[in-house]
Formats: C-alpha cells, structure tokens, sequence
C-alpha cells in the first residue's frame, strides 16, 4: 500500500476538527464533570524576577458574520496533571529553569472571519516587538535589548567552552522556525506557522544587536515560506537576511543537507540516513522559534519537536518533505495509540521510561547545544498540526477568556519552556475537546522525563549527549489557577515562571 503524503496526513488530522462543530460542547462538559471551576489565573512571578504587568485592557469585542460556534466556557479549566514529588533535572540558564510569558492581546485583532490571521492588519508591530523587548529583559535581568542579547551569547560561551567571550562579528545565526502547515510556496490559508510579525521582531532585535543580516539564516527544510513571510522581512528592511526550504525560489535558498555528519540515534531506528542542513552545521548559536499547538500523535508541539523541520533524509529512495517518516521516529513519541488508516501510519502508545528520539535532538550538538533562546510563538493556537484556525480556536481559559492567545514564551531552558507548554495546553479545552490531543493517560512528558535525566534516564537508554547529565529541568504547575512551579515557590531547583 502507498505511503501517505505528509499532506494527506496532515488532510486527515483535520478531519478530528469536525468535532469542534457537533461533539464540542459534549466534550467540554464531560471534562467539566471531572473537574472544578476555578478563579482567574493570578499572576506568578519570582520576587528576584520582574513584577507582573497589570496595564492590558479588555481585547476588542469579537464580531462575526455568522453565528458564534459552540465552544467551552471559560469556567472549565483543568489541571494539567499533578506536580511530581520534586522537579527532575538540573535548570538551566542565566536564572536557572526561568521561562518568561508575555501576553498581551491587544497584539492581536483577527475577527476569525475575515481573510487570513497572518495579514499585516490584524497583528500590531510594535506591541509584538515590545513583548518581545520586555521578555528578553526579564529572562536575562538586563536593563535593555543590547545588554539582553550580549548576557545570552556569553552565558552560551561561558557554559560551551569560550569563557567571557561575547558574540563576535561574522558569527552565523540560525533561526529555526515552524512552517509545518505550510505545504506550498503560494500558501493562503489559515493553518498556523511562525508569525511573520515574531519573526521580523527576533530579526530585527538580532541586527541591533550586532549580528550583521547577511549572517543570519531563516529555515525550516522540509516546508516552504509562505510570501507573508518575505513579504514582512522585506518591508523590515531585512532582505539581506538568508531565508532557506524545501524547494528554494521567490527569495528563498533551497536547503541543501551536509553529508559530513550523519544524524546519531541513540537506538537503532531502522531509518534513513538522516542529515543536517548546511545552515545549522555552519552557523555557531541556533535560536529555536516554535509554535504552540497540540499534536495528534506526540500530544503538542514545542521546541524540541520543532526540529523535526531540520532533518533531511530520503522515504523509499527519495528525499522527502516526510523526514520524520524516513528517519523512522514517530513511532517513538506517540503520546497515545495513533491509526492514520495505512498500516505504515499506525503506532502503538509510547509508554513512560522509554527511548524518545525527541531527546537525541535535545542533545544533538548541532541543535539543542548550539541553541542559545528558545521560543515559543503564541500569539495564535492551533488545536493541532493541520488545524486551520478560527473562531473555535480561541482558548476558553483564563487570562485569555475568549480570545486569542496573544502570548509568547521565552527561555534558555528547553526542558522547562516545552513543559510549561504541555501545562497550558493540557488545561486549556479547546484543545483537550478533540479526542485524539491530549487525551487522558498520554504520554507526552515522557521526552521530558528522559532529557531532564539524560544521564541516568528512566529507560535506561545510553543517549549521545548522556555526558551532559540533564538537558533542563521538569515538572507540572501545581494548577492552573496559580500556575506555580517550585522556583515560584521559592525552592532551590524547578521552573520559575515569570508573568509580565
């Protein structure tokens, strides 16, 4: 039987949206029957991190040509899941564990109607770039942006090697963005990918920072950049910027894969001989931009699972935009028991204390070691990886209460800020409606479990990167109307989540 095509895949997992439409309620009060209504989420900050931000104002009023779609209520609002006894692994950063939330949603303004939600008039510049200003800040406790990127390329330098040593000219710069919804070059749909607006502001903080345009590559290798990209980068000013994908064209460099190194798992796979692209493998620090959305056969999509997009390799002798598939690696992060409807797209549940190729990523030290920030852009959800968006994706719990995400996530911890992702969208109902997202005994914090105990992993495995000992630290929030991690408690080790 035929392969699946990665878009035919991605046709499918759609198909789960339809029950937004006739089951969303049912399933929403089914959660609620297990749950209790809980107050507005407080904000949490650390009293050695910066103090909440209280100034948002109300989002806009939302209208609509059409009658408003079912959806849960603000009011159901589940825990994620217990807090562990004590947090596993070691934080990482210049504030260990730290992850910073920026939300605001006056960032945002799609009606969930009207044309696209990546236009230009519905996403406010400058309230983006200013997120993203105060987030850098907080997340390295510098007074501005210039000081904020310097603390992050010496704490790279200081922990890899090059003690003292800050960024120096001509050093290149990959930026690994998520285009996985993205499955053709004149794209004008509304499935969710990078902002063109986050990414303008991480290019443009970048170049002030020092790092010259043309040292800086864009990628994502098995997709295509949508001309909403190009065209935000080059109203930036940042056509000199080095963009790369799948097929090259329109702006674009095709991303060519660097045969000197041959991606390492850490069990024997079974796959193709997988590879890196040119632009990681020559650039010195990576920034990880991922997307916050639920997956329907790892659970979610954070910064780990973004690298998916790196790999290249071949699927039955052909290289392949299915790099994932040819690498043999979904069988190793299904969350739940997967059926795609073609016996080579069908996967038993992953369980608990087993190998989880996510981690050999983590570790790789080309990826997670070159990484100096990671992100996540949350300014618009998507319930899963080929959802489009619309009015049913807004998120019912609070602060958003209606509206749209509206937030971005920073941090130098993968560990951390993927397992704060996995808290927000395991208690938020628009996503956990659809059955086949999250559902109840998923398994999707088990790469969260082995990273953060990399070398003495729960399975056992002898990963690549074992000699690093933890990759970051992990653990739940203790709710979420608190929202609050160990370090929020004023313990010694854990996440300390920083609201502004």
């Amino acid at each position: 039987m035929a392969v699946l095509s990665r878009r035919e895949f991605i046709r499918r997992t759609i198909s789960s949206a339809g029950l937004l439409a006739a089951g969303y309620a049912q399933s929403a009060c089914n959660r609620a029957a297990e749950s209790t209504t809980m107050p507005s989420a407080t904000p949490v900050a650390s009293p050695a991190g910066p103090s909440p931000a209280s100034s948002f104002t109300p989002p806009p009023a939302i209208s609509t040509t059409g009658p408003e779609p079912t959806r849960p209520t603000a009011t159901i609002q589940p825990t994620a899941r217990p807090t562990p006894a004590a947090p596993l692994g070691v934080g990482k950063g210049i504030h260990p564990g730290r992850v910073v939330w920026t939300h605001n949603p006056q960032a945002t303004s799609w009606d969930g109607v009207t044309g696209y939600w990546w236009e230009a008039r519905y996403t406010d510049q400058s309230a983006v770039s200013a997120m993203l200003s105060k987030a850098l800040q907080a997340l390295t406790g510098q007074p501005d942006d210039r000081h904020a990127w310097q603390a992050l390329f010496k704490y790279y330098n200081d922990t890899h090697g090059r003690k003292g040593v800050e960024y120096r000219t001509g050093e290149k710069v990959a930026v690994k963005i998520n285009l996985n919804s993205v499955a053709s070059r004149n794209y004008h749909e509304n499935g969710v990918f990078t902002s063109p607006y986050v990414l303008v502001s991480v290019l443009d903080q970048l170049v002030h920072a020092g790092v010259q345009p043309e040292d800086i590559s864009v990628y994502d290798a098995i997709r295509y950049v949508p001309p909403c990209i190009d065209d935000a980068r080059v109203a930036a000013g940042l056509k000199s910027v080095h963009f790369a994908d799948w097929t090259g064209g329109d702006g674009c460099e095709q991303a060519v894969r660097d045969t000197s190194m041959q991606v390492r798992w850490s069990e024997d796979l079974k796959g193709s001989p997988t590879y890196l692209p040119t632009c990681v493998m020559d650039a010195r620090f990576v920034i990880n931009l991922a997307s916050l959305k639920g997956h329907n056969l790892a659970g979610f999509t954070a910064c780990a699972k973004n690298h998916f997009g790196t790999l290249m390799n071949d699927l039955k002798g052909s290289p392949t935009i299915n790099s994932p598939q040819g690498a043999n690696l979904h069988a190793t992060v299904a969350a739940h028991d997967y059926n795609g409807g073609d016996p080579e797209w069908i996967w038993t549940q992953r369980p608990m204390a087993s190998y989880n190729a996510l981690v050999d990523l983590m570790a790789h030290p080309h990826l997670g070691e070159k990484t100096v920030l990671y992100m996540i852009d949350g300014l618009y959800a998507a319930q899963n990886q080929g959802a489009k968006l619309s009015l049913a994706s807004r998120w019912a719990s609070a602060p958003f209460n209606g509206y749209w995400t509206s937030s971005l996530f920073l941090s130098q911890d993968n560990v951390a800020i993927d397992s704060v992702a996995l808290d927000f969208l395991s208690s938020e109902p628009t996503i956990t409606a659809l059955p086949d997202i999250l559902p109840p005994h998923n398994t999707a914090d088990n790469y969260l479990h082995e990273a953060s105990q990399i070398g003495r992993p729960p399975s056992g495995t002898v990963y690549q990167g074992a000699a690093l000992q933890s990759l970051g630290v992990h653990e739940h929030w203790d709710g979420s109307d608190t929202k609050a991690y160990a370090r929020n408690r004023h313990l010694k080790e854990g996440i300390e989540l920083v609201q502004l």
